[in-house]
Protein backbone atom coordinates (compact mmCIF):
# COMPACT_ATOMS: atom_id res chain seq x y z
CA UNK A 1 0.00 0.00 0.00
CA UNK A 2 1.46 3.36 -1.39
CA UNK A 3 1.83 6.22 1.63
CA UNK A 4 -0.60 8.47 1.18
CA UNK A 5 -0.16 10.39 4.38
CA UNK A 6 2.49 10.03 7.01
CA UNK A 7 2.28 11.35 10.60
CA UNK A 8 4.02 14.93 10.46
CA UNK A 9 6.80 14.97 13.15
CA UNK A 10 6.18 18.45 13.78
CA UNK A 11 7.85 20.72 15.93
CA UNK A 12 6.07 20.65 19.79
CA UNK A 13 5.08 23.93 20.79
CA UNK A 14 5.78 25.04 24.08
CA UNK A 15 4.20 25.53 27.15
CA UNK A 16 2.86 28.50 28.59
CA UNK A 17 4.31 29.42 32.22
CA UNK A 18 3.18 31.86 34.99
CA UNK A 19 5.48 33.48 37.22
CA UNK A 20 4.19 34.01 40.80
CA UNK A 21 4.82 37.93 42.10
CA UNK A 22 7.63 38.45 44.49
CA UNK A 23 7.28 39.84 47.82
CA UNK A 24 11.01 41.46 47.50
CA UNK A 25 13.09 42.30 44.55
CA UNK A 26 16.29 40.50 45.76
CA UNK A 27 14.95 37.30 47.24
CA UNK A 28 16.96 34.39 47.60
CA UNK A 29 14.79 31.82 46.75
CA UNK A 30 14.03 32.37 43.02
CA UNK A 31 10.24 32.55 41.91
CA UNK A 32 8.44 29.62 41.15
CA UNK A 33 6.90 28.75 37.90
CA UNK A 34 3.92 27.25 37.84
CA UNK A 35 2.58 25.37 34.68
CA UNK A 36 -1.12 25.53 34.07
CA UNK A 37 -2.92 23.19 31.78
CA UNK A 38 -6.65 24.45 32.35
CA UNK A 39 -8.05 24.67 29.44
CA UNK A 40 -4.77 24.18 27.53
CA UNK A 41 -6.46 22.13 24.58
CA UNK A 42 -9.66 23.28 23.01
CA UNK A 43 -10.76 20.50 20.33
CA UNK A 44 -9.37 17.50 18.49
CA UNK A 45 -6.73 19.40 16.01
CA UNK A 46 -5.25 20.46 19.14
CA UNK A 47 -4.47 16.69 20.47
CA UNK A 48 -3.62 15.69 17.93
CA UNK A 49 -0.99 18.32 17.09
CA UNK A 50 -0.28 17.27 20.65
CA UNK A 51 0.30 13.37 20.10
CA UNK A 52 2.37 14.25 17.25
CA UNK A 53 5.15 15.87 19.42
CA UNK A 54 4.79 12.70 21.79
CA UNK A 55 5.51 10.72 18.46
CA UNK A 56 8.29 13.36 17.60
CA UNK A 57 10.63 12.02 19.93
CA UNK A 58 11.11 8.73 17.98
CA UNK A 59 12.82 10.49 15.13
CA UNK A 60 14.89 13.18 17.26
CA UNK A 61 18.41 12.44 16.41
CA UNK A 62 19.41 11.28 19.73
CA UNK A 63 17.03 8.32 18.90
CA UNK A 64 16.61 6.45 15.83
CA UNK A 65 16.57 9.48 13.74
CA UNK A 66 20.59 9.15 14.15
CA UNK A 67 22.35 8.06 17.35
CA UNK A 68 20.56 4.28 17.14
CA UNK A 69 21.46 4.04 14.04
CA UNK A 70 24.93 2.77 14.77
CA UNK A 71 26.43 4.95 17.41
CA UNK A 72 25.36 3.80 20.44
CA UNK A 73 26.22 0.29 20.13
CA UNK A 74 23.55 -1.74 19.72
CA UNK A 75 24.48 -4.28 17.16
CA UNK A 76 26.45 -5.69 19.97
CA UNK A 77 28.30 -9.33 18.51
CA UNK A 78 26.21 -8.62 15.16
CA UNK A 79 28.52 -6.39 13.92
CA UNK A 80 31.22 -3.20 14.76
CA UNK A 81 31.09 0.58 14.60
CA UNK A 82 33.63 2.21 11.78
CA UNK A 83 33.46 5.77 12.36
CA UNK A 84 36.87 7.36 13.89
CA UNK A 85 34.79 10.87 14.65
CA UNK A 86 33.61 8.65 17.18
CA UNK A 87 36.29 6.70 18.59
CA UNK A 88 36.48 7.12 22.41
CA UNK A 89 32.89 7.40 22.72
CA UNK A 90 30.06 4.96 23.51
CA UNK A 91 30.17 3.62 19.77
CA UNK A 92 33.34 2.05 20.77
CA UNK A 93 32.43 1.32 23.76
CA UNK A 94 34.11 4.00 25.72
CA UNK A 95 30.93 4.63 28.09
CA UNK A 96 31.70 7.40 29.97
CA UNK A 97 28.90 9.61 32.30
CA UNK A 98 29.46 12.69 30.21
CA UNK A 99 29.36 10.80 26.53
CA UNK A 100 26.77 13.64 24.89
CA UNK A 101 25.26 10.82 23.19
CA UNK A 102 24.39 9.30 26.72
CA UNK A 103 22.57 12.58 28.00
CA UNK A 104 21.17 14.14 24.93
CA UNK A 105 19.57 10.28 24.55
CA UNK A 106 17.92 10.71 27.85
CA UNK A 107 17.10 13.80 27.44
CA UNK A 108 15.01 13.00 24.77
CA UNK A 109 13.30 10.38 25.96
CA UNK A 110 11.98 12.28 28.76
CA UNK A 111 10.66 14.99 26.79
CA UNK A 112 8.99 12.17 25.73
CA UNK A 113 7.36 11.32 28.77
CA UNK A 114 6.57 14.71 29.82
CA UNK A 115 4.67 15.44 26.26
CA UNK A 116 2.83 12.58 26.96
CA UNK A 117 2.12 13.40 30.55
CA UNK A 118 0.65 16.56 29.33
CA UNK A 119 -1.93 14.99 27.23
CA UNK A 120 -3.07 12.48 29.73
CA UNK A 121 -3.43 14.95 32.29
CA UNK A 122 -5.74 17.22 30.06
CA UNK A 123 -7.24 14.39 27.87
CA UNK A 124 -10.28 13.61 29.79
CA UNK A 125 -11.23 17.48 29.78
CA UNK A 126 -14.97 17.11 29.48
CA UNK A 127 -14.88 20.85 28.13
CA UNK A 128 -12.87 19.63 25.10
CA UNK A 129 -15.02 19.01 21.76
CA UNK A 130 -13.97 16.16 20.39
CA UNK A 131 -15.73 12.49 19.32
CA UNK A 132 -15.56 9.87 22.63
CA UNK A 133 -14.01 7.48 19.88
CA UNK A 134 -11.29 9.77 18.94
CA UNK A 135 -10.64 10.51 22.34
CA UNK A 136 -9.95 7.39 24.04
CA UNK A 137 -8.13 6.87 20.58
CA UNK A 138 -5.78 9.61 21.55
CA UNK A 139 -4.87 8.75 24.99
CA UNK A 140 -4.70 5.05 24.06
CA UNK A 141 -1.59 6.04 22.03
CA UNK A 142 -0.43 8.26 24.38
CA UNK A 143 -0.40 5.81 27.49
CA UNK A 144 1.36 3.48 25.15
CA UNK A 145 4.16 5.47 24.35
CA UNK A 146 4.70 7.01 27.83
CA UNK A 147 5.13 2.97 28.42
CA UNK A 148 7.42 2.31 24.99
CA UNK A 149 9.62 5.54 26.53
CA UNK A 150 10.03 4.46 30.08
CA UNK A 151 11.01 0.98 28.43
CA UNK A 152 13.54 2.28 26.29
CA UNK A 153 14.76 3.88 29.45
CA UNK A 154 14.75 0.69 31.95
CA UNK A 155 16.39 -1.65 29.65
CA UNK A 156 19.10 0.50 29.19
CA UNK A 157 19.79 2.42 32.18
CA UNK A 158 18.02 0.15 35.12
CA UNK A 159 15.54 2.09 36.97
CA UNK A 160 14.71 5.45 36.58
CA UNK A 161 12.86 8.48 38.02
CA UNK A 162 8.96 7.47 37.62
CA UNK A 163 7.63 10.65 35.97
CA UNK A 164 4.04 9.93 35.30
CA UNK A 165 2.72 13.71 35.75
CA UNK A 166 3.95 17.00 34.68
CA UNK A 167 5.44 19.56 36.42
CA UNK A 168 3.12 21.94 38.79
CA UNK A 169 5.94 23.84 40.03
CA UNK A 170 9.68 24.40 39.31
CA UNK A 171 10.14 23.83 43.23
CA UNK A 172 13.08 21.21 43.52
CA UNK A 173 11.00 18.91 45.17
CA UNK A 174 8.49 18.77 42.88
CA UNK A 175 10.99 17.80 39.64
CA UNK A 176 13.38 16.38 41.24
CA UNK A 177 12.33 12.43 42.04
CA UNK A 178 14.70 9.74 43.29
CA UNK A 179 14.97 6.65 40.79
CA UNK A 180 12.01 3.88 41.17
CA UNK A 181 12.86 0.47 40.89
CA UNK A 182 13.56 -1.97 37.50
CA UNK A 183 10.59 -4.04 39.03
CA UNK A 184 8.20 -0.81 39.37
CA UNK A 185 8.86 0.74 36.31
CA UNK A 186 8.10 -2.32 34.52
CA UNK A 187 4.91 -2.62 36.46
CA UNK A 188 4.35 1.20 34.90
CA UNK A 189 5.25 -0.24 31.64
CA UNK A 190 2.73 -3.18 31.80
CA UNK A 191 -0.34 -0.77 32.95
CA UNK A 192 -0.30 1.70 30.68
CA UNK A 193 0.91 -0.57 27.72
CA UNK A 194 -2.77 -2.83 28.86
CA UNK A 195 -5.06 -0.51 29.25
CA UNK A 196 -3.70 1.25 26.01
CA UNK A 197 -4.65 -2.29 24.20
CA UNK A 198 -8.22 -1.68 24.58
CA UNK A 199 -8.37 2.18 23.30
CA UNK A 200 -6.36 1.42 19.96
CA UNK A 201 -7.55 0.85 16.75
CA UNK A 202 -6.77 -2.53 15.10
CA UNK A 203 -4.03 -2.23 12.95
CA UNK A 204 -6.45 -1.65 9.63
CA UNK A 205 -8.33 0.73 11.01
CA UNK A 206 -4.78 2.62 11.69
CA UNK A 207 -3.83 2.54 8.59
CA UNK A 208 -0.41 3.04 8.88
CA UNK A 209 2.60 1.18 10.85
CA UNK A 210 4.04 4.26 12.26
CA UNK A 211 0.50 4.81 14.44
CA UNK A 212 0.10 2.57 17.29
CA UNK A 213 -2.56 -0.42 16.78
CA UNK A 214 -3.41 -3.06 18.63
CA UNK A 215 -1.40 -5.67 17.21
CA UNK A 216 1.46 -2.99 17.94
CA UNK A 217 0.55 -3.05 21.89
CA UNK A 218 0.59 -6.77 21.93
CA UNK A 219 3.54 -7.15 19.73
CA UNK A 220 5.50 -4.75 22.56
CA UNK A 221 4.08 -6.30 25.34
CA UNK A 222 5.61 -9.42 23.95
CA UNK A 223 8.50 -7.87 24.11
CA UNK A 224 8.47 -6.64 27.59
CA UNK A 225 7.45 -9.72 29.32
CA UNK A 226 10.62 -11.34 27.62
CA UNK A 227 12.83 -8.83 29.08
CA UNK A 228 11.22 -9.44 32.68
CA UNK A 229 11.46 -13.02 32.37
CA UNK A 230 15.45 -12.51 31.53
CA UNK A 231 18.37 -10.58 33.08
CA UNK A 232 18.24 -8.81 35.58
CA UNK A 233 14.14 -9.30 37.24
CA UNK A 234 14.44 -12.88 36.08
CA UNK A 235 10.58 -13.25 36.59
CA UNK A 236 10.48 -16.70 34.18
CA UNK A 237 6.80 -16.65 34.96
CA UNK A 238 6.64 -13.62 32.40
CA UNK A 239 7.74 -16.26 29.60
CA UNK A 240 3.72 -17.22 30.11
CA UNK A 241 3.01 -13.60 29.40
CA UNK A 242 5.36 -13.22 26.71
CA UNK A 243 3.83 -15.95 24.31
CA UNK A 244 0.07 -14.95 24.98
CA UNK A 245 0.59 -11.22 23.99
CA UNK A 246 2.37 -12.86 21.08
CA UNK A 247 -0.27 -14.97 20.17
CA UNK A 248 -2.84 -12.43 19.99
CA UNK A 249 -1.21 -11.11 16.99
CA UNK A 250 -0.81 -14.20 15.35
CA UNK A 251 -4.74 -15.03 16.24
CA UNK A 252 -5.67 -11.75 14.73
CA UNK A 253 -4.95 -13.74 10.93
CA UNK A 254 -4.56 -10.50 9.52
CA UNK A 255 -0.54 -10.45 9.68
CA UNK A 256 1.74 -12.40 7.60
CA UNK A 257 5.29 -12.62 6.28
CA UNK A 258 5.79 -10.59 3.10
CA UNK A 259 7.25 -13.31 0.65
CA UNK A 260 10.29 -11.46 0.04
CA UNK A 261 12.51 -10.74 2.74
CA UNK A 262 14.55 -8.11 0.70
CA UNK A 263 11.37 -5.92 -0.37
CA UNK A 264 10.66 -5.45 3.24
CA UNK A 265 13.15 -2.68 3.24
CA UNK A 266 12.50 -1.27 -0.19
CA UNK A 267 9.76 -0.78 1.05
CA UNK A 268 11.36 1.60 4.02
CA UNK A 269 12.75 3.33 1.70
CA UNK A 270 9.89 3.95 -1.14
CA UNK A 271 7.76 4.78 1.36
CA UNK A 272 5.33 2.12 1.25
CA UNK A 273 3.42 0.48 4.22
CA UNK A 274 3.19 -3.56 4.53
CA UNK A 275 1.03 -3.66 7.58
CA UNK A 276 1.11 -7.72 7.40
CA UNK A 277 4.77 -7.63 7.85
CA UNK A 278 5.71 -4.17 9.25
CA UNK A 279 3.31 -3.61 12.45
CA UNK A 280 5.34 -0.51 13.80
CA UNK A 281 7.99 1.71 12.42
CA UNK A 282 9.42 5.40 12.97
CA UNK A 283 8.39 7.90 10.22
CA UNK A 284 11.07 9.97 8.25
CA UNK A 285 9.89 12.59 5.99
CA UNK A 286 11.61 14.44 2.85
CA UNK A 287 15.59 14.98 2.08
CA UNK A 288 15.85 17.61 3.76
CA UNK A 289 14.87 20.80 2.04
CA UNK A 290 11.85 23.11 1.36
CA UNK A 291 9.20 22.49 4.36
CA UNK A 292 9.80 19.48 5.73
CA UNK A 293 13.41 20.51 6.36
CA UNK A 294 13.84 18.99 9.46
CA UNK A 295 11.74 15.63 8.86
CA UNK A 296 13.68 13.39 7.61
CA UNK A 297 16.64 10.55 9.25
CA UNK A 298 20.05 9.44 9.01
CA UNK A 299 18.34 5.59 8.24
CA UNK A 300 20.69 4.60 5.63
CA UNK A 301 23.41 7.63 5.86
CA UNK A 302 24.75 6.03 8.69
CA UNK A 303 23.90 2.41 8.31
CA UNK A 304 24.13 2.41 4.74
CA UNK A 305 26.11 0.56 2.09
CA UNK A 306 29.20 3.46 1.87
CA UNK A 307 29.12 5.93 -0.99
CA UNK A 308 31.04 9.31 -1.01
CA UNK A 309 29.04 12.47 -1.22
CA UNK A 310 31.35 13.84 -4.48
CA UNK A 311 30.30 10.59 -6.18
CA UNK A 312 28.39 10.92 -9.76
CA UNK A 313 26.23 8.31 -9.31
CA UNK A 314 22.78 8.74 -7.69
CA UNK A 315 23.43 5.55 -5.17
CA UNK A 316 23.03 8.63 -2.49
CA UNK A 317 25.20 9.58 0.27
CA UNK A 318 26.28 7.00 3.33
CA UNK A 319 29.19 6.85 5.53
CA UNK A 320 28.60 2.78 5.82
CA UNK A 321 30.08 3.26 9.28
CA UNK A 322 27.62 -0.17 10.54
CA UNK A 323 30.32 -3.07 9.28
CA UNK A 324 29.18 -7.05 10.05
CA UNK A 325 31.55 -9.89 12.10
CA UNK A 326 32.65 -12.31 10.32
CA UNK A 327 30.72 -14.43 12.66
CA UNK A 328 27.45 -13.07 11.42
CA UNK A 329 28.01 -13.55 8.22
CA UNK A 330 29.15 -17.10 8.59
CA UNK A 331 26.33 -17.89 10.82
CA UNK A 332 23.50 -17.95 7.74
CA UNK A 333 23.74 -21.22 5.17
CA UNK A 334 24.75 -20.55 1.75
CA UNK A 335 21.22 -20.44 0.30
CA UNK A 336 19.86 -18.28 3.35
CA UNK A 337 18.38 -15.18 0.86
CA UNK A 338 18.66 -12.88 4.21
CA UNK A 339 22.99 -13.05 3.98
CA UNK A 340 23.60 -10.77 1.41
CA UNK A 341 20.47 -8.58 1.81
CA UNK A 342 21.41 -8.01 5.36
CA UNK A 343 25.31 -7.80 4.85
CA UNK A 344 25.73 -6.55 1.27
CA UNK A 345 27.30 -8.55 -1.58
CA UNK A 346 28.30 -5.45 -3.40
CA UNK A 347 29.47 -1.87 -2.88
CA UNK A 348 28.64 1.21 -4.81
CA UNK A 349 30.75 2.92 -7.67
CA UNK A 350 30.16 5.52 -9.73
CA UNK A 351 29.89 3.31 -12.65
CA UNK A 352 27.68 0.84 -10.97
CA UNK A 353 27.76 -2.27 -8.69
CA UNK A 354 31.28 -3.94 -7.89
CA UNK A 355 30.54 -7.66 -6.34
CA UNK A 356 32.59 -8.14 -3.27
CA UNK A 357 34.87 -11.35 -4.16
CA UNK A 358 36.16 -14.32 -1.77
CA UNK A 359 39.08 -11.76 -2.11
CA UNK A 360 37.26 -9.44 0.36
CA UNK A 361 37.51 -9.40 3.90
CA UNK A 362 33.72 -9.86 5.36
CA UNK A 363 34.65 -6.69 7.23
CA UNK A 364 34.87 -4.80 4.33
CA UNK A 365 31.05 -5.04 3.83
CA UNK A 366 28.22 -2.91 4.71
CA UNK A 367 24.85 -3.25 6.61
CA UNK A 368 22.78 -3.81 3.62
CA UNK A 369 19.59 -3.63 4.78
CA UNK A 370 18.72 0.21 4.46
CA UNK A 371 19.80 1.11 0.62
CA UNK A 372 19.05 4.28 -0.44
CA UNK A 373 19.32 3.23 -4.40
CA UNK A 374 15.81 2.71 -3.27
CA UNK A 375 14.47 5.81 -2.24
CA UNK A 376 11.60 7.98 -4.56
CA UNK A 377 12.37 11.02 -2.98
CA UNK A 378 14.83 13.39 -5.25
CA UNK A 379 16.83 14.74 -5.01
CA UNK A 380 18.88 12.28 -2.91
CA UNK A 381 20.48 14.57 -0.20
CA UNK A 382 23.79 14.21 2.18
CA UNK A 383 21.99 15.03 4.97
CA UNK A 384 18.55 12.71 5.39
CA UNK A 385 17.12 10.32 4.41
CA UNK A 386 12.88 9.22 4.10
CA UNK A 387 13.71 5.60 5.09
CA UNK A 388 11.71 4.72 7.72
CA UNK A 389 13.49 2.08 10.51
CA UNK A 390 11.28 -0.81 11.90
CA UNK A 391 10.49 -1.11 15.41
CA UNK A 392 8.21 -4.12 15.31
CA UNK A 393 8.28 -6.52 12.35
CA UNK A 394 5.54 -9.57 12.79
CA UNK A 395 8.83 -12.31 11.85
CA UNK A 396 10.09 -11.03 15.23
CA UNK A 397 6.51 -11.96 16.74
CA UNK A 398 6.57 -15.56 15.89
CA UNK A 399 10.46 -15.82 17.04
CA UNK A 400 9.14 -14.24 20.45
CA UNK A 401 6.54 -16.40 20.67
CA UNK A 402 8.66 -20.04 20.12
CA UNK A 403 11.00 -18.93 22.26
CA UNK A 404 8.53 -18.05 24.95
CA UNK A 405 6.73 -21.20 24.57
CA UNK A 406 9.49 -22.74 24.03
CA UNK A 407 10.40 -21.65 28.05
CA UNK A 408 6.54 -22.32 29.14
CA UNK A 409 6.85 -25.94 27.88
CA UNK A 410 10.76 -26.89 27.96
CA UNK A 411 10.63 -28.23 24.96
CA UNK A 412 9.77 -27.04 21.10
CA UNK A 413 7.40 -29.05 19.96
CA UNK A 414 4.75 -26.14 19.83
CA UNK A 415 7.34 -23.57 18.32
CA UNK A 416 8.52 -25.33 15.41
CA UNK A 417 5.63 -24.06 13.61
CA UNK A 418 6.45 -20.31 13.91
CA UNK A 419 9.87 -20.18 13.60
CA UNK A 420 10.03 -22.35 10.62
CA UNK A 421 7.80 -20.03 8.41
CA UNK A 422 10.61 -17.50 9.26
CA UNK A 423 13.03 -19.85 8.05
CA UNK A 424 11.18 -20.87 5.07
CA UNK A 425 11.18 -17.62 3.92
CA UNK A 426 14.15 -17.14 4.07
CA UNK A 427 15.42 -20.14 1.45
CA UNK A 428 12.85 -19.04 -0.76
CA UNK A 429 10.06 -21.52 -0.49
CA UNK A 430 6.59 -21.26 0.50
CA UNK A 431 5.70 -20.21 4.23
CA UNK A 432 2.66 -21.79 4.16
CA UNK A 433 3.12 -24.91 2.36
CA UNK A 434 1.82 -28.40 3.77
CA UNK A 435 4.60 -30.72 4.76
CA UNK A 436 7.90 -30.72 5.95
CA UNK A 437 10.30 -28.77 3.66
CA UNK A 438 14.27 -28.32 4.00
CA UNK A 439 14.43 -25.45 6.09
CA UNK A 440 12.39 -26.29 8.71
CA UNK A 441 13.82 -27.45 12.51
CA UNK A 442 12.59 -30.68 14.24
CA UNK A 443 13.74 -33.09 16.35
CA UNK A 444 15.18 -30.39 18.98
CA UNK A 445 15.45 -30.34 22.84
CA UNK A 446 15.16 -27.44 24.83
CA UNK A 447 18.42 -26.43 25.23
CA UNK A 448 19.76 -27.07 21.29
CA UNK A 449 16.29 -25.06 20.34
CA UNK A 450 16.99 -22.01 22.68
CA UNK A 451 20.23 -21.72 21.39
CA UNK A 452 18.97 -21.61 18.06
CA UNK A 453 16.59 -19.39 18.70
CA UNK A 454 19.22 -17.04 19.67
CA UNK A 455 21.23 -17.64 16.40
CA UNK A 456 18.16 -17.40 14.09
CA UNK A 457 17.05 -13.77 15.83
CA UNK A 458 20.32 -12.44 14.96
CA UNK A 459 20.18 -13.99 11.12
CA UNK A 460 16.65 -12.41 10.68
CA UNK A 461 16.67 -8.94 12.77
CA UNK A 462 20.33 -7.76 12.33
CA UNK A 463 20.77 -4.13 12.71
CA UNK A 464 17.32 -3.55 14.12
CA UNK A 465 18.93 -1.86 17.40
CA UNK A 466 17.72 -5.15 19.38
CA UNK A 467 20.72 -7.56 19.46
CA UNK A 468 22.08 -5.68 22.69
CA UNK A 469 18.72 -5.99 24.56
CA UNK A 470 18.75 -9.88 24.07
CA UNK A 471 22.19 -10.39 24.70
CA UNK A 472 21.63 -9.09 27.91
CA UNK A 473 18.35 -10.45 29.12
CA UNK A 474 19.68 -13.50 27.84
CA UNK A 475 22.63 -12.77 30.71
CA UNK A 476 25.32 -13.63 27.30
CA UNK A 477 26.36 -10.23 26.99
CA UNK A 478 30.08 -10.24 28.22
CA UNK A 479 31.00 -13.64 26.94
CA UNK A 480 29.50 -12.85 23.42
CA UNK A 481 31.09 -9.93 22.90
CA UNK A 482 35.24 -11.43 24.08
CA UNK A 483 34.47 -14.53 21.65
CA UNK A 484 33.58 -12.52 18.79
CA UNK A 485 36.85 -10.65 19.89
CA UNK A 486 38.65 -14.04 19.90
CA UNK A 487 36.82 -14.41 16.58
CA UNK A 488 38.66 -11.32 15.05
CA UNK A 489 40.96 -11.51 12.12
CA UNK A 490 44.35 -9.45 12.65
CA UNK A 491 45.74 -6.57 10.86
CA UNK A 492 47.19 -3.23 10.93
CA UNK A 493 44.34 -1.38 8.62
CA UNK A 494 41.43 0.86 10.26
CA UNK A 495 38.66 -1.63 9.73
CA UNK A 496 40.87 -4.30 11.80
CA UNK A 497 41.61 -1.17 14.69
CA UNK A 498 38.14 -0.70 14.64
CA UNK A 499 36.62 -3.74 15.12
CA UNK A 500 39.56 -5.01 18.07
CA UNK A 501 38.93 -1.62 19.67
CA UNK A 502 35.03 -1.81 20.03
CA UNK A 503 35.17 -5.84 20.96
CA UNK A 504 37.82 -5.42 23.33
CA UNK A 505 36.33 -2.11 25.10
CA UNK A 506 33.32 -3.89 26.34
CA UNK A 507 33.29 -4.66 29.68
CA UNK A 508 30.86 -6.62 32.34
CA UNK A 509 29.48 -3.19 33.71
CA UNK A 510 27.89 -2.40 29.95
CA UNK A 511 25.45 -4.40 30.22
CA UNK A 512 23.74 -1.25 31.74
CA UNK A 513 24.19 2.42 30.45
CA UNK A 514 25.63 4.77 33.14
CA UNK A 515 23.23 7.98 34.74
CA UNK A 516 24.51 10.77 32.41
CA UNK A 517 26.69 12.89 34.82
CA UNK A 518 24.65 15.79 34.68
CA UNK A 519 21.61 14.54 35.71
CA UNK A 520 22.66 13.41 38.47
CA UNK A 521 24.67 16.89 39.37
CA UNK A 522 21.39 18.97 38.84
CA UNK A 523 19.00 15.93 40.59
CA UNK A 524 21.07 14.64 43.95
CA UNK A 525 18.11 12.25 44.66
CA UNK A 526 19.81 10.21 41.76
CA UNK A 527 22.26 7.57 42.43
CA UNK A 528 24.35 6.43 39.87
CA UNK A 529 24.29 2.72 38.74
CA UNK A 530 26.70 -0.09 39.79
CA UNK A 531 30.47 0.24 38.46
CA UNK A 532 30.13 3.89 36.85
Amino acid sequence: MRKTQKILLLPFFALVLTCTSCSKFLDVKPDAYVVSTENYYKNAEQLDIALRGVYAILAETYTYGNSMQGRMGLEADEGFMHFPTDNGTMSYYVVNTTDDKLLNHWRAIYRGVSRANLLLKSIDNSAIDIDETKRAQIKGQALFLRGYYFFMLVSRFGGVPLVLDPPISSENEVIQLPRSSAREVYAQILLDMERAADLVPDITAAGSSGRISKSTVWGILARVNLYMAGNPLNETSRYDEAAKWAKKVIDLGYHQLNSSYGQVFINYAEDKYDLKESIFEVEFWGNGTGVYNTTGGAVGILNGIAYSATGTANWGFSQGIVRPHPWLYRLYDTDDLRRDWAISAYRYADNGKVDFTSANLIIERFCGKYRREYEKVQPKTNTQTPINFPLLRYSDVLLMYAEAINEVEKNPNNAYKYINQVRRRAKGLDINSVGATAADLNGMDYLSFKNEIRNERARELCFESLRKNDLVRWGIFYDSMKARLTEAPSGTNTLYVSMTNYYRNATQRDVIWPIPAYEIGVNPKLIQNEGW
